[in-house]
């Protein structure tokens, strides 16, 4: 009875292996009539996790070449003019497909067979394959960006960007022009609020000599989402030497690093050489306003926003700095006012209204150049609270909300 039971099972055995390699010869089948590579896909998927056909090179490349015979074939009907409703962004998914099946397969067809052989059957094709549709993933990205489905775009750009590595490929874009793709693919990622991606993709952009000052501006901008503040100090302290002079918010940058780790004479070092190498940018006199704030001194700081603003009277950021310092100047002064009522008001009339209307000038022509400024619009809340003022009041309000 044993020797039966044991036929039986070893029969069973070789019946489900028949079944497996039948499934593969219905999807090579159904290949070679032209099937779709989603119907491919579906008549092999169970052959692809049976132990007896999952390590079949042949299992990974029946729906890989259906993929790509299916992407010719659109995109024979492109050059006519008769792609259907939502071809290129099929296009992109099935170049992305047929990629992701046959690096499967690419490992499988080079294992020994029975014998103990490496006979490949499957490798010289799918190298030939890949390498021929290679600049074809740079279309596919763009197909996945304009259809918005920017984790796609960031996968084919990354494809285009390293299948030369790993495959022989004619006409391999100069760096300059892969350092463009990256840039788009740390968009695409951006875009997917993938930040570390994001941040990798522009820092290889930069690598291969893309560093315009957006990317810079971009790259601390995700750097900053990822929390990652040595990146942000690092790409800050490159794009100072390149574009500070046009822009100084890169020494802002800096400056906090040495800010958060209190070290105050650094940040003083880098903002004072700054002033010095530009002494009429009036940014530099506000970041250095901030950082004589932040160590105590501000009627210094006060002085110093006052100074910008007279160096250019449209920046925002001065503005309200200097609106700001008087606010908080009326408010120290509250707290130690009179405290009889005629005597306090007389206080008020004298000391502290005057510097509150002079604060509601400066914010409101901080708000004025940046409506973005929320900041000045809540002081200049509390300006007209104090003040009396209802009508202005609430034209903040409206306006805050």
């Amino acid at each position: 009875m044993r020797k039966i039971a044991i036929l039986g099972a070893c029969i069973l055995a070789a019946s489900a292996a028949n079944a497996q390699l039948n499934v593969l010869k219905d999807a090579e089948r159904a290949m070679k009539e032209g099937k779709s590579a989603q119907d491919v896909a579906n008549v092999i998927k169970p052959a692809m996790s049976n132990p007896e056909t999952e390590k079949m090179a042949q299992t990974w490349f029946i729906p890989g070449k259906a993929a790509f015979s299916q992407y010719d074939d659109l995109l024979g009907k492109k050059a006519f003019g008769k792609l259907p409703e939502g071809g290129e962004v099929l296009m992109s998914n099935l170049l992305l497909d047929g990629y992701g099946y046959f690096v499967q397969a690419l490992p499988l067809d080079s294992l020994p067979n029975e014998k103990g052989k490496v006979k490949p059957k499957y490798s010289k094709e799918i190298h030939n394959t890949i390498a021929g549709h290679y600049t074809d993933y740079n279309n596919a990205a763009i197909a996945f960006w304009e259809a918005k489905d920017y984790g796609k775009a960031y996968e084919a750009w990354e494809l285009f960007c390293t299948i030369p590595q790993s495959f022989k490929v004619a006409n391999v874009p100069a760096d300059t022009v892969m350092g463009e793709i990256r840039y788009n693919q740390a968009l695409a990622a951006w875009q997917g609020e993938h930040y570390e991606k994001a941040l990798d993709s522009f820092l290889k952009a930069k690598a291969l000599g893309y560093n315009k000052k957006n990317l810079y501006d971009y790259a601390i901008a995700v750097a900053s989402q990822a929390k990652n503040d040595d990146a942000v100090y690092e790409l800050a302290k490159e794009a100072q030497a390149l574009y500070g002079q046009e822009d100084p918010n890169y020494i802002g940058y800096m400056i906090n690093r040495y800010l958060q780790n209190k070290e105050y004479d650094q940040a003083f070092t880098i903002i004072d050489e700054a002033i010095a190498t530009d002494p009429s940018n009036a940014q530099y006199y506000v970041v250095k306003g901030i950082l004589l704030g932040e160590t105590g001194k501000k009627d210094e700081a006060k002085a110093l926003y006052k100074k910008a603003v007279g160096l250019d009277a449209y920046n925002s950021m001065a503005l309200y700095q200097y609106g700001r310092a008087l606010c908080e100047e009326a408010y120290a002064l509250g707290e130690v006012a009179p405290t009889s009522p005629k005597e306090s008001q007389e206080f008020f009339d004298s000391k502290i209204k005057p510097l509150f209307l002079e604060a509601a000038e400066y914010l409101e022509n901080a708000y004025n150049v940046d409506n973005n400024n929320t900041d000045a619009l809540r002081y200049l809340e509390n300006v007209y609270y104090n003040l009396n003022d209802e009508a202005k009041l609430k034209d903040v309000q409206d306006r805050l909300k």
